[in-house]
């Protein structure tokens, strides 16, 4: 029989049929002869709290890895629910967020996102971060300040763990490492806790305690499943709870909230976020990242640490400054907050809803400036606490919100905020009392660098700004007149003319401003300050309510203060001619800032020092121990890191932000004026 003539068409289809068949014929060949494995299961039990298991005899799968895997597991859970772990598939190259959910009563975290969670006494929730959220791509380094001081590495990958279209070996290194585990960051911060219904109570209310697993059999971790746990319960402190665990599964996490004893009512509210990035939420616990200024009777005067490197450029330097503050403070008069916020103090989700409860007229100004020290000029953080009350010591938290990103603010000292925002060490200190005649002034046009309390009276207790302005601009007539006797003098000439080899006129006019400022503006201290370097200054005029000093202890010393000139009366005549304070002390000018002068200055000029009691009277002199602020000068600041009992106890630094240590400037001037 002829067969057929085909089309060119026909010829190509029945090719394409014929080849079809050849391959499945040989991929059947290939093939195990079993498909199907089946075995017999032990009936599940009738009683709760037992466990069953699939038989041991159940035989391998048929190909290593590709098969379905199996586990059934039924214990009593920890979660709200209170309901128990159940039977969940778990394919090899699926995942749950492919084809399923979390276990019941178990909340999905997503990397780097809060959950906010209410919780009652008695519960406990849980929480998983899925493979595909370890397993994930690390998010990108933000771009949202001037410059980065500790940045994060860049995940260069493909989307998904395989390695379709990657450019290079370290992006298959990158995948690598993910497949092998991601560090996992988990943190927990309480921002609302319960209260005490007991007046005389003083301890702590109780802290949320942190379950983390990494185990498949212990799918909600908890006080009643502690089995299997990636580490020890973690108790929080001070409402924040950290752990880091290195992992390539799902991540399983629980947060009990504990039974409440006598004297304690109410519910926890706290955020909890996982992060393959970092901490979520973080806390410095070496340093409160603060200076302080100066107080006065309602208000204080705050500035951080240098935010950009000593060899950062003018630029960079330029554009921190011109910035909004990233930062913010939280304050607390001491009493109160022993009473309904103590136990919060490394959350800041929990000092924010306390500071808005409780925070009553305080209102922080925050801003940034490159004024006060010596060093550069490098951009600082400022903050101006008003509304406080009289002789009340406070507590108070540096603190930097998150943004709600990924995107970190790095400042020195390994502080990279995240998200949920970090929070520094806790610091304390005192106002100045009702009586005082101190008032703080910073901000001002020329004396740039004075930020500290002067003499001031109710004239302008509601205008500083006034305050500083007749102050400023007295200054700046006096340096107006310095400056045309400085131009008589031949500064721009030969080397061989010059009045010096050492100094110029720019030295001569920088450390004649330093001077000025410094003693135009005394820089002001309670009349009550026993410190034995103060002087008594307005001795002979009354306080606000009428009395006047040394009353009720009028001895020999004070009798004869009473008499003298130069304690009834202040340094500057301008100060009791338009200011018209009440009694204070002056903490002196440091000498040096006189000693500055003589040697920078033409010695046609005439500058000279006083000696003996008239130089005792008029400067004091910097201690080599750095611990006591013994005189003032440009920059000086409190070290509220030195000791943890607050200010009021004279914890200070007695030399400029960034400037040589006093020891060594004490060394200096030394070495040029005395026989060492």
């Amino acid at each position: 029989m002829k067969l057929p003539k085909l089309t060119p068409l026909q010829s190509r289809l029945l090719a394409s049929v014929i080849a079809t068949l050849l391959v499945v014929v040989i991929w059947i060949s290939f093939q195990p002869h079993h498909f199907v494995y089946a075995a017999e299961l032990n009936p599940l039990p009738l009683v709760d709290g037992d466990q069953s298991h699939f038989g041991d005899s159940l035989p391998p799968f048929p190909v290593e890895g590709h098969g379905l895997e199996l586990e059934e597991e039924i214990r009593d859970g920890g979660g709200d629910s209170g309901e128990g772990g159940a039977y969940e598939p778990d394919f090899a190259y699926f995942d749950r967020s492919l084809i399923g959910r979390a276990p019941d009563g178990v909340d999905a975290l997503v990397n780097n996102v809060k959950k906010e969670m209410d919780s009652n006494p008695g519960k406990t929730h849980n929480f998983v971060l899925e493979k595909s959220q370890v397993q994930g791509k690390k998010a990108e380094p933000g771009t949202g300040f001037p410059s980065r001081l500790e940045g994060r590495g860049t995940e260069n990958t493909s989307n998904g763990d395989g390695f379709v279209g990657l450019e290079d070996e370290d992006d298959v290194m990158d995948v690598v490492k993910r497949q092998q585990g991601n560090m996992v960051y988990i943190s927990v911060s309480t921002c609302r806790q319960p209260s005490s219904n007991i007046t005389l109570i003083t301890d702590e209310p109780p802290q949320l305690m942190l379950y983390v697993s990494t185990d498949q059999r212990n799918q909600k971790p908890g006080p009643d499943a502690k089995n299997d746990l990636a580490h020890e319960p973690i108790p929080f402190k001070s409402g924040l709870a950290t752990f880091s665990v290195q992992a390539n599964s799902d991540v399983y996490i629980g947060v009990e909230a504990p039974k409440l004893t006598e004297g304690w009512t109410g519910n926890w509210h706290y955020e909890v976020a996982a992060s393959i990035d970092g901490w979520y939420h973080s806390y410095n616990d070496t340093s409160p990242f603060l200076w302080l200024v100066d107080t006065d009777a309602d208000s204080a005067l705050f500035i951080s640490y240098n935010l950009t490197k000593e060899n950062s450029s003018e630029e960079i330097n330029d554009k921190w400054a011109k910035m909004d503050s990233p930062f913010t403070m939280y304050t607390f008069d001491t009493t109160r907050w022993g009473m309904t916020g103590a136990g919060l103090e490394r959350s800041v989700c929990g000092l924010k809803e306390q500071f808005q409860a409780t925070r009553a007229n305080v209102n922080v100004a925050a801003d940034m400036t490159r004024r006060y020290g010596a060093g550069g000029n490098r951009p600082k953080a400022q903050f101006h606490i008003t509304g406080l009350n009289a002789s009340t010591k406070y507590v108070g938290f540096l603190a930097m919100e998150g943004n709600g990103t990924t995107d970190p603010l790095n400042v020195p000292g390994n502080a990279v905020a995240q998200a949920g925002g970090r929070v520094w060490k806790q610091f304390f200190w005192t106002t100045k009392t009702a009586d005082s005649s101190c008032q703080v002034i910073f901000n001002l046009k020329f004396c740039t660098e004075v930020a500290y309390a002067v003499p001031s009276s109710p004239t302008f207790q509601n205008n500083s700004t006034g305050l500083a302005a007749l102050y400023d601009d007295r200054a700046a007539a006096y340096f107006t007149n310095f400056s045309n006797s400085l131009a008589q003098i031949a500064c721009d000439t030969t080397g061989t003319a010059q009045y010096s080899l050492a100094k110029t006129c720019a030295n001569c006019s920088h450390d004649y401003k330093e001077w000025l400022c410094s003693v135009l503006m005394p820089r002001c201290k309670d009349f009550s300050d026993p410190d034995p370097w103060l002087i008594d200054r307005n001795v002979g005029t009354p306080f606000p309510n009428g009395t006047f000093p040394y009353q009720g202890n009028l001895s020999n010393e004070n009798e004869a203060k009473r008499r003298r000139l130069a304690y009834n009366q202040s340094r500057n005549p301008m100060i009791d001619d338009d200011i018209k304070p009440g009694p204070y002390k002056e903490l002196l000018p440091c000498e040096d800032l006189c000693f500055d002068i003589v040697r920078s200055c033409p010695a046609a000029l005439g500058f000279s020092c006083p000696e003996g009691r008239m130089g005792e009277m008029s400067y004091g002199r910097r201690l080599g121990d750095g611990r006591n602020l013994t005189c003032n000068f440009p920059g000086a600041v409190v070290d509220l890191n030195m000791f943890r009992g607050g200010c009021e106890t004279g914890n200070v630094t007695s030399f400029p932000l960034g400037a040589v240590p006093v020891e060594g400037y004490r060394n200096r001037l030394c070495s040029v004026f005395f026989a060492c």
